[in-house]
């Protein structure tokens, strides 16, 4: 693995992990459950991820290990795609929500959110476009993408409709994205575009990954 990339991504690695762990601290300060939301739970999967990077990336740094397991890439994308859906959803669609709540766009953008919305994931894309070659990660792999906004998916489905109102409306304090407005059967479209966009930006980053992190690569 070439030393240069390696101690870049190491880097870029350890900035994910630490921003993580300082939002998550944040929030549980706050007293908010860090689970509930999408968002929260990719950049953690993301931290999670690449503290299991960094202790890889450093067996390699100091010659106890070749290059990461394959898995550990597999996993890289999968929590890479997840993360470039939250900066994608808050740029192009919450900010806009916020503007229509009577909020400033940028409030998304404020403090803590800094990180989880766009420093976390801006750190883990170029870590894995740029960075993590040697990963040989196959293309039928990046149906894994889709395992999380799927399980997701069906969470916020149960979620939402198993608290509407008397009248079968969706409670707004339930729809916490702002996903169903108008007639519950929405959501069905709205979860079709999620899952569908959640799998172009998982097979763009793989792509990407191999055109490269990877051009050189040979298995």
């Amino acid at each position: 693995m070439n030393k240069k990339k390696l101690i870049f991504s190491l880097l870029l690695n350890i900035f994910t992990f630490l921003s993580v762990l300082i939002c998550l601290i944040f929030i549980l300060k706050n007293g908010n459950n860090p689970l509930r939301m999408f968002t929260n739970q990719t950049n953690l999967i993301a931290g999670i991820v690449s503290l299991i990077i960094i202790v890889f990336e450093i067996l390699i740094l100091f010659k106890k290990l070749d290059k990461l397991p394959k898995i550990i890439n597999i996993i890289k994308m999968i929590s890479t795609t997840g993360v470039t859906l939250t900066l994608l959803v808050v740029v192009f669609y919450l900010g806009f929500v916020a503007i229509h709540e009577g909020y400033s766009y940028f409030i998304l953008f404020n403090g803590a959110n800094l990180f989880f919305h766009f420093l976390t994931p801006l750190s883990a894309i170029i870590s894995f476009i740029f960075f993590e070659s040697n990963s040989g990660i196959k293309k039928r792999y990046t149906l894994f993408n889709l395992l999380h906004m799927i399980s997701y998916t069906i969470f916020y489905a149960i979620n939402v409709f198993s608290h509407l109102t008397a009248d079968g409306k969706v409670q707004r304090k339930y729809d916490w994205y702002y996903f169903i407005n108008g007639e519950n059967w929405t959501f069905i479209i709205v979860g079709i575009i999620m899952i569908l966009a959640t799998y172009l930006i998982g097979f763009l980053l793989w792509l990407l990954n191999k055109k490269i992190a990877n051009k050189n690569y040979i298995d």
